[in-house]
C-alpha cells in the first residue's frame, strides 16, 4: 500500500471543494532543484501570479523537500526563493478556513463552526508539524532569499530559517493577526527573531516590518540592493558549503538544543494549540471577520476594504507607505 500524504490523510477534514491538493498541481507552484556542485537545494515558490500565495496543501510539499534536503548528503545549504515579484504571500487566501472544515457559510446548515478536532490536526500535522517544524529543526543550514512581500507563511520560513538575505523593498508580518487576533503563531519564534517590543508591535498593530527594521532587530543578516541579491545569497552558500557536512549538522543540532532550553519546543506546541484557539474566536458586533467579509465580497475587494481602515503605514499593500500626519 502506498504511503498517504498528510493531505490524504487530513482529507475528511478539508471542505475539498475549495481545495487545491493535486500532487502534480501542488508541485507546480513549489519546484526544488539541487546544484551538487555547489553543494545546494532551492526550493522555488513559482506562481508569480498570485504573488506566489500557494494551497495550503502545497505547504506540505515545502516539508517533504527540505526532509529530501537534510537526507541528501550532496546538500549542504537549503535556499528558499520566489519568482516574479515577492518572496510570496503566505497560504492562498481563497482556501483559508476550509482546511480545517468551514463550509461556504451560504446557508444556516454551513455556517456550523466545525468542532476542535478539525482543527487541531492539520493545525498540528500540516502547518506546523510537517511543514514549520521541518524548517526550524532542519539539520542543514537554511537561508530565505526574500524581496517584496514576506507574508504568512513564507514569513514563518523566514522565522524558522537560519539567514535572511533581503532586498531593501522586503515587508515582513503574517495576515492572520488581521483576522485572528495577536498570537495565532509560534509566539517563541517571533519573540527570538524580533526581540519582545518589536514582536508586540507588529502582532498588535498587524503592519509589516521594513527590511532595514528587520536588519536592526536582528531578523534581517542583510539588506542589499535587489539587482545584487543573487549573488549574495551565492556567496554566503559557498561561504557555508566550505565547511564539513558533519560540522554543519553537528552545529545546527547544538543550536538547536539551546533553543529548546530557551522554549522553541513549547513554541512548537503552543503555536498548534493557539491557531486552534484562533479560529474558533469570538466576534462582537462591528468587528472584522474575514470569513464573512470574503464571501460576501470576495478576497480581493475584502482585503482592500481592510487595509483602507488603517493609516497607511499599517496597511499590507502599503508598502513604505508614509503616515497621515506625513502627507
Amino acid at each position: 500500500m502506498p504511503k498517504r500524504t498528510e493531505v490524504d490523510l487530513l482529507e475528511t477534514h478539508w471542505t475539498v471543494e475549495h481545495m487545491t491538493t493535486d500532487r502534480a498541481t501542488l508541485e507546480s507552484f513549489v519546484r526544488y532543484e539541487v546544484d551538487a556542485e555547489r553543494r545546494v537545494a532551492t526550493i522555488i515558490f513559482d506562481r508569480p501570479e498570485k504573488l506566489n500565495a500557494i494551497p495550503v496543501a502545497a505547504f506540505e510539499v515545502v516539508g517533504d523537500y527540505v526532509k529530501e534536503a537534510e537526507a541528501d548528503d550532496r546538500v549542504k545549504v537549503i535556499v528558499f526563493r520566489g519568482e516574479g515579484d515577492c518572496f510570496g504571500t503566505g497560504a492562498d487566501g481563497d482556501e483559508l478556513g476550509f482546511y480545517i472544515g468551514y463550509k461556504s457559510g451560504k446557508d444556516k446548515e454551513s455556517r456550523k463552526r466545525p468542532p476542535q478536532r478539525t482543527r487541531m490536526l492539520p493545525d498540528r500535522n500540516l502547518l506546523f508539524g510537517a511543514f514549520n517544524n521541518r524548517i526550524s529543526n532542519c539539520l542543514k543550514a537554511t537561508i530565505c532569499q526574500v524581496h517584496g512581500y514576506c507574508y504568512g507563511g513564507h514569513m514563518q520560513i523566514a522565522l524558522a530559517a537560519d539567514i535572511v538575505i533581503c532586498s531593501p523593498d522586503a515587508t515582513f508580518t503574517h495576515p492572520a493577526f488581521r483576522y485572528l487576533g495577536a498570537g495565532p503563531q509560534d509566539v517563541v519564534q517571533w519573540i527570538e527573531n524580533l526581540g519582545i517590543k518589536k514582536a508586540k508591535e507588529i502582532m498588535l498593530t498587524m503592519r509589516p516590518l521594513l527590511a532595514e527594521e528587520g536588519e536592526k532587530c536582528g531578523f534581517v543578516n542583510k539588506v542589499v540592493p535587489r539587482d545584487q541579491l543573487d549573488q549574495w545569497v551565492a556567496d554566503y552558500v559557498e561561504a557555508i558549503s566550505f565547511m564539513p557536512l558533519d560540522g554543519i549538522m553537528i552545529g545546527k543540532s547544538m543550536m538547536q538544543l539551546a533553543q529548546n532550553a530557551r522554549g522553541a519546543s513549547v513554541g512548537e506546541v503552543g503555536a498548534w494549540i493557539a491557531h486552534g484557539w484562533a479560529t474558533n474566536l469570538g466576534l462582537d458586533e462591528g468587528d472584522w471577520n474575514f470569513i464573512k467579509e470574503r464571501r460576501d465580497k470576495g478576497l480581493g475587494r475584502a482585503l482592500r476594504e481592510r487595509d483602507a481602515a488603517v493609516a497607511p503605514f499599517f496597511r499590507m499593500g502599503g508598502r513604505n507607505a508614509p503616515r497621515k500626519s506625513d502627507k
